[in-house]
């Protein structure tokens, strides 16, 4: 039986020669395309990023499905398997198409719903020009060979220069394009925008980031950052579609079954989350929101 810690260094692998494409077509000439709604991009350097994580998996575990943010529509749904590849080709595809480097390359394996391990590549000013996060259920959360700790970070940063932030400005002013109503509460500290919510959760988890508000987005934009948090010591909480807290996250879906109708549910999956130091996530309400 493959462990977790052997699928989480196959994930590193996976976005690492993804990595390699997408930096190499960054700031180059490619085609961009809309999907279902306006300013919804897509470009040719996601679908061949996805297709190439899409070849290494199927060679290596052809068993296990496979949900991928570029699927066509008409993708055949197959009887589901205990074991499901989620995968963001471009997490951040605006950014990308505009020439920002927060952007990220999204790869988890969820077992029964629950993600067990998973990678998060980005754009990252050293050496090797980007960074890799990973994780695995129980053994911690790392960036490159630094293991990643929240457990220690400053209750009150919120009020001292630390940055709290959102995924789109969505939560802020609504989207009516996706029926997306406004949160009620404003999060405390230096607020930010950071376009992907996949590097907003990989920041989370070093550190940078000391609170957010996550989504709404799909599961495979949540896929490895989640649990990546979680390892390093940091609490997400579940939101529903009016803000208002469900519980620690644990798994995608309730109550899994082995049918084509769950494969649909995870794809068509939806949500959002309130994340960080688990000593800002335990303050009183009035001390986390404006």
């Amino acid at each position: 039986m493959v462990t977790n810690n052997e699928l989480k260094q196959f994930s590193i692998a996976l976005v690492k020669e993804a990595g390699k494409y997408v930096l190499n077509s960054f700031e180059g000439e490619f085609e961009v395309s809309f999907k279902d709604r306006k300013n919804n991009l897509v470009t040719e350097i996601d679908k061949k990023s996805q297709l190439i994580i899409e070849k290494i998996i199927i060679s290596k575990f052809p068993e296990h499905k496979i949900i991928g943010e570029e699927d066509q529509k008409d993708k055949k749904i197959e009887d589901i398997s205990e074991y499901v590849w989620v995968i963001d080709p471009i997490d951040g595809t605006t950014n990308f198409v505009n020439g920002i480097p927060n952007f990220s390359i999204s790869v988890a394996i969820l077992k029964n719903c629950e993600p067990i391990a998973g990678a998060i590549w980005i754009p990252w000013p050293n050496e090797k020009r980007y960074l890799i996060f990973s994780t695995a259920k129980g053994e911690g959360s790392w960036a490159n060979n630094v293991r990643l700790n929240l457990s220690g970070s400053d209750p009150n940063s919120l009020d001292s220069g630390g940055i709290s932030s959102y995924s789109s400005l969505s939560p802020i002013v609504g989207n009516k394009d996706r029926n997306i109503i406004p949160s009620k509460e404003i999060l405390r500290g230096e607020k930010r925008v950071m376009g992907s919510v996949a590097y907003e959760m990989a920041m989370i988890s070093k550190g940078a980031i000391k609170f957010a508000l996550l989504g709404p987005a799909y599961i495979w934009d949540f896929g490895a950052g989640l649990l990546m948090i979680k390892e390093a010591n940091g609490s997400v909480i579940a939101l529903d579609s009016n803000y208002s807290p469900t519980g620690e996250f644990r798994s995608f879906l309730s109550g899994f079954e082995f049918n084509k109708k769950t494969l649909s549910n995870m794809r068509n999956w939806e949500g959002q989350f309130l994340a960080g130091s688990q000593n800002i996530i335990n303050l009183a309400d009035s001390k986390k929101f404006v």
